[in-house]
């Protein structure tokens, strides 16, 4: 008898668990085609915070904090800097995120591309190395109380110039699984 009351409560539990995961709510996976989009391309490892540095130079900007120093209270002033400056380590993290998305994206790229150099992957390498010195600079920069304007402003650049040559690769590739380019991929 005891047997039996366990193999019912254990039939009740997993009929219950079943249950909660058939609620149309509870669902996790495609419940409408009209959702599909935004999840494929949230899948996608893309770039998104680069774009939001010219609020971020505004916001470090030396007129913007003299503005700041010459309206506010000294205590809001310190406050409002001190936040700013860790808006700035969220973008610098942000941008640590682009980078290691479109590096990611660049891995699947080259394997899916039949003609990657050595000179393409030595290339990317050192790019990968110089947004790290330079990420790694920043990040010390603004951890010591600084604003470093123009190296977050050069690390930028660097995320916004492997987004573009993504966007190519992938329309090159794109193009080559297509049959769009003249020749063959054997040749």
């Amino acid at each position: 008898m005891n047997e039996l009351t366990i193999v019912v409560l254990l039939a009740i539990a997993l009929s219950g668990i079943l249950l909660w995961l058939l609620i149309p709510g509870r669902r996790s996976s495609g419940a409408n085609a009209s959702s599909l989009p935004s999840k494929v391309d949230d899948a996608l490892p893309t770039a998104k915070h680069y774009a939001y540095f010219p609020q971020i130079r505004q916001a470090l900007s030396v007129a913007d904090s003299n503005y700041l120093r010459e309206t506010a209270p000294p205590h809001v002033t310190k406050q409002a800097l001190r936040e700013r400056r860790a808006v700035a380590r969220g973008f610098l993290k942000g941008l640590h995120e682009d980078f290691s998305n479109l590096a990611k994206l660049g891995r699947t790229i080259a394997a899916l591309s039949p003609d990657v150099s050595r000179e393409q992957e030595t290339e990317r390498l050192i790019l990968s190395l110089k947004f790290q010195v330079l990420y790694s600079l920043v990040w010390l920069r603004l951890s010591a109380g600084n604003l470093p304007i123009e190296q977050l402003e050069h690390l930028t650049g660097l995320v916004g110039r492997l987004a573009t040559r993504m966007d190519a690769a992938m329309a090159h590739v794109s193009a080559l699984s297509a049959g769009q380019l003249p020749g063959s991929l054997g040749t």
